[in-house]
């Protein structure tokens, strides 16, 4: 059976479903789209993704767009390495933490970092820091949940470590970036010293099936 994900290079929505696909050995075409050049607006994607949007998952004779569904059906589809845990409450924790991260750090982190990037964040310096305040209290509260596990739902990586790893891996990428930027007071934490317990799990991540195939060839590039 074919299967292609379309991402474009550093979504971390495009990549939690390629991280999510490594983990559970599943092999896949990643083809990668380009905004700049107009890709995810071109009508034979749209065909696809009426949103416009990445990731979009073809599996088979099956299409699904939005990362969390693509998430869920890789689920049912192959169940072997749970994505979703193995009990109700377990599918509860995963699909409430998974959703936290979309509602409140990933939200945080647009508001606040976006305008930097396209250079309009002049008069929003207010906004944007008061959204920085959000995503570093968001981290901390992530950093809690590993309660000792090793994972962020317990022993073993689910929905929640592969949706939670990639912001968390733009943060450490870009934050550096943020300093000196006028107005603006990123304060990111420095996760080695200061949240030495997500470093390590970022670590194990970093060592699950797939890391490797799912990290943004543009990153890989850029080195």
């Amino acid at each position: 059976m074919s299967r292609t994900v379309y991402f474009v290079s550093g979504s971390p929505f495009a990549w939690r479903v390629m991280l999510a696909l490594g983990l559970k050995g599943l092999d896949y075409q990643a083809k990668r789209l380009v905004f700049d050049e107009g890709d995810t607006q071109k009508p034979e994607y749209l065909a696809l993704n009426p949103r416009g949007k990445v990731p979009t998952l073809v599996d088979g004779e099956v299409t699904v767009y939005e990362s969390l569904a693509i998430l869920a059906f890789l689920d049912r589809a192959y169940p072997d390495v749970p994505l979703l845990g193995e009990t109700p409450a377990d599918a509860a924790l995963v699909w409430r933490r998974a959703l936290e991260i979309d509602n409140y750090l990933a939200s945080a982190l647009t508001g606040a970092a976006r305008p930097i990037f396209t250079q309009t964040f002049a008069g929003k310096e207010a906004e944007i820091n008061e959204n920085f305040a959000k995503v570093r209290a968001e981290i901390e509260n992530t950093a809690g949940w590993l309660d000792g596990n090793d994972f962020m739902a317990g022993s073993a990586p689910t929905a929640v470590d592969v949706s939670l790893y990639p912001p968390l891996a733009m943060l450490r990428r870009v934050g550096p970036q943020l300093a000196g930027v006028p107005g603006i007071e990123a304060n990111l934490p420095d996760f080695e010293t200061d949240l030495p317990e997500l470093a390590a799990w970022m670590k194990r991540v970093e060592a699950l099936p797939g890391f490797d195939a799912a990290y943004p060839p543009h990153w890989r590039e850029a080195a």
